[in-house]
């Protein structure tokens, strides 16, 4: 059964199921499906990557979104330990993956006096980032074409105080640095998470990628990223209306000059279990289906990747852990259908 087919079928059932109408087509975008399991990709051992990266393959992905960690990569200036990111992506490209890096972390000394080990920690002189992003691109080599700078900036899990302008200093910094080691490499700006305008605190994505376009980001990105998760919803069942995101950006990209570019989505997805974000497996099945559906229509939008192939651990209350296609113990639930090729 081809991969549409099996997107009709499956989510028609679950759609019934769940007493939403099903969207009318369902088809993973033609330039390429991708997962995206995060940082614990580098904390699997051999087996357990190589298992994965295995059952990804079989879902049809052609695409895997890697973390290339700074802060566990530079520990002091100019002292690189490549080993565990290698690892990683060498097994992905030996299954013929392509390999989207996501530059993020910031190691202490980077940071200025007071360090923080929280995700949110940025550099005092994004030329530091610059410098690594350049490092990293000169190491990886013709293994990895593309790279995304960051990753939502503008909520301070990641990025903190958030700060448009601060973010478009790195975004500024790595982008040249890039394509001085690889003049042919893809740069992203960072997947923006889904998320509301609470003045400071955090910024929604649409706005947020206007105030990177005030502070000068145009000429230093190919292609931006977005996060437009719906859950608990369908597309079509959102009153929130989420999704729009998508369109809002790619009339903000056009609007300064960038609308020939590409928006590559590099999360989507549901968490299943029973936390308080939690949605039925039936239900992530339904939502990742129709989310699939709509990139599949849109010709601005380049490869998806479905957070996450695998869950990343079995606390069924920890949200975090519970994203995956595939149960930790590698069964599948109904989404993995969803998105499985032919």
């Amino acid at each position: 059964m081809t991969l549409r087919a099996r997107l009709i079928t499956v989510a028609a059932a679950v759609a019934l199921s769940l007493g939403v109408t099903a969207p009318a087509a369902q088809a993973a975008p033609p330039s390429g499906l991708g997962f995206s399991s995060g940082a614990p990709f580098l904390l699997l051992d051999n087996a357990t990557l190589n298992n994965e990266l295995v059952a990804g393959r079989e879902v049809g992905a052609s695409w895997v979104r890697v973390v290339v960690n700074w802060a566990q990569i530079e520990t002091a200036p100019g002292v690189f330990d490549w080993g565990n990111t290698d690892r990683v992506v060498d097994a992905a490209r030996a299954q013929g993956y392509s390999v989207l890096a996501v530059l993020a972390g910031t190691p202490a000394w980077a940071q200025g006096p007071i360090p923080s080990l929280l995700p949110g920690a940025v550099p005092v002189d994004p030329n530091t980032y610059g410098a690594f992003a350049g490092a990293a691109a000169a190491h990886l080599g013709n293994r990895v074409d593309s790279y995304e700078v960051w990753n939502e900036p503008n909520i301070p899990s990641f990025f903190a105080p958030v700060d448009a302008a601060r973010y478009v200093g790195l975004l500024r910094a790595a982008y040249p640095a890039i394509h001085t080691a690889d003049p042919g490499a893809t740069v992203l700006s960072a997947g923006l998470a889904t998320t509301i305008d609470t003045g400071a605190w955090t910024v929604a994505p649409v706005t947020f990628l206007q105030q990177m376009y005030a502070a000068g980001a145009g000429g230093f990105m190919d292609a931006v990223a977005l996060h437009p998760y719906t859950f608990p919803f369908t597309v079509e069942n959102d009153p929130n209306g989420q999704w729009a995101q998508v369109d809002q950006a790619y009339g903000t990209m056009a609007a300064n000059g960038d609308g020939g570019k590409k928006i590559w989505i590099t999360e989507l997805g549901a968490p299943t279990g029973n936390g308080p974000m939690a949605v039925t497996e039936e239900a992530q099945a339904a939502i990742i289906g129709s989310s699939l559906a709509q990139a599949s229509r849109l010709p601005y939008v380049g490869p998806v990747f479905v957070h996450a192939l695998r869950d990343a651990g079995t606390d069924a209350f920890d949200s975090e852990q519970n994203y995956g296609l595939l149960r930790a113990d590698f069964s599948r639930k109904p989404s993995f259908a969803v998105v499985q090729g032919s």
